[in-house]
């Protein structure tokens, strides 16, 4: 496996975890056809809701689980949790190199969801305690044919009305708060927000990238110049020759 020279990054796809997903499909194969120097990061929200446990995953999402398993003996593939998967680091790890709840890091380079920078949003620190616990796991997979759906149904609703407030109010002050408590020349990558953001603090950089929902936008970071490029996939520079068509959001 060669040296990561550049790494592709998608946030916030909020995939449905059916057919629909295709679009998104066609992307990783677009993926594996890149050289070994490409790592990718899935930076949380890839799916609108993933209990990874038995009985609560999708044929897509072990799909995608084959996937990496496959991709990663060739490339690095990094998973990062986020507030709408649960339990992927804790049973799914094997199909990652790297699989954490919270966040990945490499030298100066951190990559987390986003979904904590906002310490004040006790709604969501209450949900997040509430589901992400060993009781609630438990319980999940021994009622998983009874409970399983209702449970299923009611954590997506409490996601959506949580992530609605997410995407009016973006908490700069915290994310500046963040970059204050690090080392000088740290970079951080974020999504969660929906919207892409730049901002500079005590010498330190968070990136917040877009997400892949709205327009079917990825990032790509090249480390040897430090060019963040964003773009609609047929418009990443190392998808341009593949692409003979757009890779279109998925709703």
């Amino acid at each position: 496996m060669q040296t990561t020279k550049q790494w592709l990054m998608i946030a916030d796809a909020h995939l449905c975890g059916e057919n629909g997903d295709q679009p998104f499909f066609r992307f990783l194969d677009y993926v594996s056809q890149q050289d070994e120097s490409v790592g990718i990061v899935f930076m949380g929200d890839l799916y609108d809701l993933w209990i990874a446990l038995p009985g609560y995953e999708s044929a897509e999402q072990l799909r995608f689980l084959e996937w990496c398993r496959t991709e990663k003996e060739k490339r690095p593939v990094i998973f990062i949790e986020g507030n709408h998967e649960f339990f992927v680091a804790k049973t799914r790890r094997d199909a990652f190199t790297y699989c954490d709840e919270t966040q990945y890091e490499q030298g100066k380079y951190h990559w987390i969801h986003g979904d904590r920078i906002n310490s004040e949003d006790w709604q969501y620190a209450l949900l997040r305690f509430l589901i992400r616990n060993r009781v609630s796991r438990f319980l999940l997979t021994i009622f998983g044919h009874s409970i399983g759906p209702a449970a299923a149904h009611w954590i997506r609703e409490k996601l959506r009305e949580i992530n609605s407030g997410h995407q009016k109010y973006f908490p700069r002050e915290h994310v500046c708060r963040m970059l204050s408590g690090m080392n000088e020349n740290q970079i951080v990558f974020a999504g969660h927000f929906h919207d892409q953001y730049q901002i500079t603090e005590h010498n330190s950089t968070a990136e917040i990238l877009p997400a892949y929902l709205n327009q079917g936008e990825v990032a790509l970071y090249d480390v040897a110049s430090g060019v963040l490029e964003t773009a609609q996939v047929p418009q990443i520079s190392i998808f341009r020759p593949l692409c003979t068509e757009a890779v279109a959001p998925v709703n």
